[in-house]
């Protein structure tokens, strides 16, 4: 079912949070029935997780989001295979109607959506689970590391549902394009034909909302794609070709260019 973001509930986070465990989960499991004293959040890698909470059933995909409050009863439908990074919380928040303009004081988000394709959420979120334990951790940082993310989410959340000039709509519909065809070798007549207009216009308004061109977004989507690829533990051959390069030896050039390692210095740190 297709569900717009100003339908569903929306929170107001206040204050700092302060994380009380960060993980990875991947496997084939039903989400527990529990009231939890902790807000929870799940970011998607892969897969879909099926749950019932306010008495409304949701799934939730890959590349999405979802956000529980703490003190409300929640269950699953079903065994979901899956695999996302969850963050368990305490943070003083309540249930707000939907935000009818840009708020950066407060986290504001939906009790779920999609994940910005502009951040870098799942990296940031990796980065916290390597750095969670001693000598490197404190709850501090995990704190600090978990709230950004929330910060950045909830500010490209806000744009997109409340940007209403044509311009930002498009840009999105190009992000959207790009990332439904990561596996393609798309053309300039290929954007042309789909929007309506000369490549070279909707490179224009891309950059201009995004800040990097359609190529440059469309390298950047395939590379992050690739390092979730090569954690789950695919090869870097499958990777390389689900992620729409033809040439092996070109992926790895523009791997090692995007992120310093090469895939299997990735693959194994």
């Amino acid at each position: 079912m297709d569900i717009k973001q100003t339908d569903l509930y929306w929170f107001q986070l206040n204050k700092e949070i302060r994380v009380e465990d960060v993980d990875k989960f991947s496997g084939n499991n039903m989400h527990p029935d529990r009231m939890m004293t902790q807000w929870v959040l799940v970011l998607m890698i892969s897969g879909e997780r099926s749950f019932r909470v306010y008495g409304e059933n949701y799934v939730v995909h890959s590349g999405e989001f979802f956000l529980l409050p703490p003190y409300v009863q929640h269950c699953g439908l079903q065994y979901d295979n899956h695999a996302a990074y969850f963050a368990h919380f305490q943070a003083t928040g309540i249930q707000v109607p939907p935000p009818v303009k840009v708020d950066t004081n407060h986290i504001l988000l939906p009790l779920h959506g999609q994940i910005p394709l502009e951040l870098p959420c799942f990296d940031l979120m990796e980065y916290a689970i390597q750095h969670r334990t001693l000598p490197f951790s404190s709850k501090n940082f995990l704190s600090s590391q978990i709230q950004a993310i929330l910060y950045q989410i909830s500010f490209a959340v806000q744009k997109r549902e409340l940007w209403c000039n044509l311009e930002s709509r498009l840009a999105y519909r190009i992000l959207q394009y790009i990332d439904d065809n990561k596996d393609k070798h798309l053309k300039n007549r290929d954007y042309e034909d789909t929007f309506g207009k000369t490549y070279n216009r909707l490179n224009t308004i891309f950059q201009t909302v995004y800040g990097m061109t359609i190529k440059q977004m469309q390298v950047t989507l395939r590379v992050n794609q690739a390092k979730r690829m090569l954690r789950s533990g695919y090869t870097i051959s499958e990777t390389s070709t689900a992620c729409g390069f033809e040439d092996y030896f070109y992926f790895l050039k523009v791997f090692k260019n995007k992120t310093g390692m090469t895939p299997s210095e990735y693959k194994n740190s």
